[in-house]
């Protein structure tokens, strides 16, 4: 469906970003000593590696072909049962929601000087349980809300702990990976109407707003970015990320009135690294 006017689709990058800056709050306010770690390790990476290291690039083109692979697999599922790839996207998405409210809330939070541990778990789950029901069931403001509450919760995780090399290199990176999977990957299949018309049987993995279905992903990434400026540059730097993801967006959301489907991280992500790079050398810190 081709874009045609501009409503409940403007809010994701605004509703995200009052969400990420919480968790943010959360982890500067409740510090936590956790060495930095990439996504996926091949070659170590210490925590203040030169740019000549090759692990940020290794470790990078591990964790896209990973993702290349886990997608393309699911899309081959999704295309025979569907049903099954329904399941599979909620129950991740509970799964990392429940995993990470934990971390937040008991770890990072110190919510286990209130709580005993059984009521820390039962929290998580009835929290996790309520937004992986407003994912499934509903669309909107509500779907968005929880969508980007799982997003923020999680990528705040990833960001506060990836080095910074491997953030630039992989951040450069999903940029390119995206429009090419999004143009010529299996993501381009999506556009098809036979798989438009199902598009809802992948609430967990999409959310949808509006006219758009916006990927779990993309809000993902949006946080990693910012997240990962503010604690390996500096407040600067994420607040200019930030902004430059949402002009990001919504220079996207121009690009939806003339094709049907289009890359979420290329152009958010681009101008989010030009201006977190650009923030932390020229503002002082």
């Amino acid at each position: 469906m081709k874009l045609r006017t501009v409503g409940l689709e403007a809010l994701p990058p605004i509703v995200l970003t009052v969400i990420l800056w919480l968790f943010i709050l959360n982890l500067s306010r409740n510090y936590v000593e956790i060495e930095p770690v990439a996504p996926v390790v091949v070659v170590e990476e210490p925590a203040e590696a030169p740019a000549t290291s090759p692990a940020p690039y290794l470790n990078t083109l591990t964790l896209l072909s990973l993702i290349a692979v886990a997608g393309f697999t699911l899309f081959l599922i999704f295309r025979k049962f569907p049903k099954l790839v329904s399941l599979i996207s909620i129950g991740a998405f509970w799964l990392v929601t429940f995993l990470t409210l934990l971390v937040h809330l008991g770890y990072v939070g110190q919510l286990s000087l209130i709580l005993p541990v059984g009521g820390i778990l039962v929290v998580c789950l009835l929290v996790s349980t309520l937004l992986a029901f407003l994912v499934r069931r509903t669309s909107g403001l509500a779907a968005l809300l929880a969508a980007s509450i799982t997003a923020a919760a999680g990528g705040t995780l990833i960001g506060y702990m990836i080095p910074l090399f491997t953030f630039i290199a992989l951040t450069a990176s999903l940029a390119v990976f995206d429009l090419i999977m999004v143009k010529k990957g299996y993501l381009s299949l999506l556009s098809h109407e036979q798989y438009r018309e199902r598009i809802h049987q992948l609430r967990g993995l999409v959310v949808e707003v509006g006219d758009i279905n916006i990927g779990l992903g993309d809000l993902l990434f949006y946080t990693i970015t910012v997240t990962t400026a503010f604690f390996r540059m500096a407040l600067p730097s994420a607040i200019a990320s930030n902004i430059a993801i949402i002009t990001g967006y919504y220079l996207t959301l121009q690009l939806l009135k003339k094709w049907n489907t289009v890359p979420g991280l290329t152009i958010p992500l681009t101008l989010a690294l030009a201006s977190a790079v650009t923030a932390h050398y020229l503002l002082p810190s």
